[in-house]
């Protein structure tokens, strides 16, 4: 039986705003990444769905954007949703990133030599992470899992089957609605609670 859970990206952060490499360090929601993570909340709320489990990254970004978006305090926090570690990057300004590669495989091995995570070790580890959680789930909980940019792009890309092409960019707070069964993840949908617009156009058969 199919098991779905929510996936989303926590809120605006001060190295967000700043054009910052936010990967295994951490910086705290600016205001603006509250109100967007409230924007997730009340989404959530108007749909009807209250969750039942949540989950979130161990960094702070995604603790409280977690806690904003699901009311409470009661999640389990796992490392293995962590942000690419960028390792020596960490902390400077965005445009010292090196080419961003368009077929899903993100920076590859750049960042290993420079102490960093490659992106088959970020994927890996969130496959691994995403299916332990599902595994243990009913199949009528409700969940909520909050993780990163990097993190969340890798298994969208790598892990999951998406048949659905994205016309927008998957910023702050946006939302993937994922479908679980016999160990394969489907993206059903995506969403931004900001904007209120769809991630993602149906192609036409």
């Amino acid at each position: 039986m199919s098991k779905v859970f929510y996936l989303m990206r926590h809120g605006q952060t001060r190295f967000n705003a700043q054009s910052r490499i936010q990967g295994a360090c951490d910086s705290p929601l600016t205001e603006l990444g509250i109100e967007q993570a409230k924007a997730a909340h009340r989404y959530f709320k108007e749909e009807g769905i209250l969750f039942s489990k949540v989950y979130a990254s161990t960094q702070e970004r995604a603790c409280d954007t977690a806690e904003i978006v699901s009311g409470t305090s009661d999640y389990q926090r796992l490392k293995g949703l962590k942000e690419q570690d960028f390792g020596a990057f960490e902390g400077h300004q965005e445009y010292l990133n090196p080419h961003l590669f368009k077929d899903g495989s993100g920076y590859r091995h750049y960042f290993v030599a420079y102490g960093g995570e490659s992106n088959v070790s970020v994927y890996e580890r969130m496959e691994k992470t995403l299916t332990e959680i599902m595994e243990q789930a009913d199949p009528s909980d409700c969940i909520l899992v909050v993780s990163h940019g990097a993190a969340i792009g890798q298994f969208n890309a790598n892990v999951a089957h998406n048949h659905l092409r994205i016309k927008s960019r998957f910023t702050n707070c946006c939302i993937l609605k994922v479908a679980y069964e016999s160990g394969k993840f489907r993206v059903l949908s995506g969403f931004n609670p900001v904007s209120r617009e769809s991630l993602f156009e149906i192609p036409e058969e």
